[in-house]
């Protein structure tokens, strides 16, 4: 696929078949985002790949959004999240200069969503994963001391390309051009 068509197809999917995602697909979408730039090469990323577990950190979002019945986003990403097969739990492993190392994580992730896109998958970038981090951490055994969830991403078979939304136009989006 030629890259403006990737750019252009690039959906958020919140409905998805039941097949799986294969292996190779799941390490060439890391690999895309270890592609990334990051703020002073620091390459603040560390994944979590999760299937079997989808289960438990669906059940984890729904008793948070017991806790929090104000925001319904936490119950809703539950529900999606309950729909794919595969989750990418992503973690900062550099904890100062969280601006730097957010914008260096988003950067990755982006490439990681474009892969997904060229490979013929759905993905999903889902920030409310962080709302039950020290739950997630742990399930996982995972030290939250050294390493931070920053966010996931969901990835599988869509179950149908969503159309396009509208888009700010170029001379909308351009705020000042110096002559």
């Amino acid at each position: 696929m030629e890259f403006k068509q990737v750019l252009e197809k690039r959906r958020s999917i919140r409905k998805y078949t039941p097949q799986k995602v294969e292996d190779e697909k799941i390490k060439a979408i890391i690999e895309a985002g270890l592609l990334a730039p990051s703020a002073h090469n620091t390459q603040p990323w560390q994944i979590l790949i999760v299937r079997e577990s989808i289960p438990e950190i669906v059940k984890l979002l729904k008793e948070e959004g017991l806790k929090h019945p104000e925001d319904e986003s936490i119950s809703k990403t539950a529900d999606t999240i309950s729909r794919g097969n595969t989750l990418l739990l992503v973690y900062s492993d550099h904890l100062e200069n969280p601006e730097f190392t957010w914008l260096s994580i988003g950067a990755m992730i982006e490439n990681m969503l474009l892969k997904a896109t060229d490979l013929g998958l759905g993905s999903l970038w889902i920030g409310n994963i962080v709302k039950i981090s020290s739950q997630v951490a742990h399930y996982f055994e995972i030290d939250d001391t050294k390493l931070q969830l920053v966010s996931a991403v969901l990835l599988g078979y869509k179950e149908k390309d969503p159309k396009p939304l509208e888009r700010k136009t170029l001379d909308s989006a351009i705020l000042k051009e110096e002559k």
